[in-house]
């Protein structure tokens, strides 16, 4: 009976010095989940690119955007000419061989730069 006694007791000590929970204690908002911190860097990608698009159709009214994918494709792969320290101008003439004519190839660089890769952005 003594040691039903001494637990309870360690048992009774235990709770009322670590409060039982009667503190809420709350997630720290400095460590997001990895799930939170996907959506918001998709929910990024996905505002980048819908602002390239419509940069983009608004430079090139006449050109056909039916495949909207394409023209972020090309866009990333400017990002990534860049990352590999090409230049704009490599990028222009990438393009216009790959058979952009000479406004898109100008559009795409200039824009992507812009909007998808801000890091490399023309300064005015």
């Amino acid at each position: 009976m003594r040691k039903i006694g001494a637990v309870a007791a360690t048992f009774l000590l235990t709770a009322s010095l670590t409060g039982c929970g009667a503190l809420p204690v709350g997630r720290s908002a400095a460590s997001p989940t990895p799930t939170a911190v996907a959506e918001s860097r998709a929910a990024e990608a996905f505002a980048q690119e819908s602002a390239y698009l419509s940069a983009l159709r608004q430079q090139l009214r006449t050109t056909d955007f039916s495949s909207p994918q394409l023209w972020i494709d090309l866009g990333r792969a400017v990002c990534k000419g860049f990352d590999e320290a090409m230049t704009p101008k490599e990028m222009f003439d990438s393009l216009k061989d790959a058979g952009l004519s000479e406004p898109e190839a100008s559009a795409v660089v200039v824009i992507s730069g812009i909007h998808l890769c801000p890091e490399y952005a023309p300064t005015p």
